[in-house]
């Protein structure tokens, strides 16, 4: 567990300086989550509006090409960063604004550059592994399948449970319709001018 060692080896878990593979695990793992959220609405979304089949090679490719496009944003973040690294280190004094980095803010630059390599490596590593894209495209069914059968088979939490309150509710819809209905049927009669 991360925290865990965090907590034991930096004097707690809101230590000023974490670790940078622990930096970098909680990033996968929020990719990762990402991932599977984004794989699990598609899924519903092709199965109930699209009616497609479960293509299982399909979802994989699509999984490591997310994986793909994630290392690719960390990168061209940590490549961007070298550029305001480079013109941070020209530059003294006081900041003027948190995205005004001066020659102090390099280190911290540098290790925020290394920490978008790295996550970048390890996401690319995810998506050529086949048994942890497997491992995630079924989660992501499994939920999208749960999803979808508690959304079918729960009636709504502000639906009426008890028959008599269901029926007295849909008379007074009833009611509401004929009037909504006689309404529009009679001619619109002007206003009458009586005082009040």
């Amino acid at each position: 567990m991360a925290t865990a060692r965090r907590g034991s080896t930096r004097g707690g878990v809101f230590s000023p300086r974490s670790r940078t593979s622990d930096v970098v695990a909680d990033a996968v793992l929020l990719a990762t989550g990402a991932v599977r959220s984004t794989v699990k609405n598609l899924l519903i979304v092709r199965a109930l509006r699209d009616r497609a089949d479960f293509d299982e090679p399909w979802w994989h490719s699509a999984v490591a090409r997310e994986f793909e496009l994630l290392a690719v944003e960390n990168e061209a973040d940590a490549t961007r960063l070298e550029g305001v690294r480079t013109a941070a280190k020209k530059k003294q004094g006081r900041a003027l604004h948190p995205a005004d980095f001066r020659a102090r803010d390099a280190p911290v630059l540098k290790r925020r550059m290394r920490i978008l390599r790295k996550i970048a490596t390890r996401l690319r590593e995810l998506a050529t592994d086949e048994d942890a894209v497997r491992a995630l495209v079924e989660e992501a069914r499994q939920n999208a399948l749960h999803e979808i059968t508690t959304a079918r088979h729960d009636p709504s939490p502000r639906a009426a449970r008890d028959p008599e309150e269901r029926a007295a509710g849909l008379a007074l819809l009833a009611d509401d319709l004929a009037a909504l209905a006689a309404s529009a049927a009679d001619p619109v009669s002007p206003p009458s001018a009586e005082p009040s």
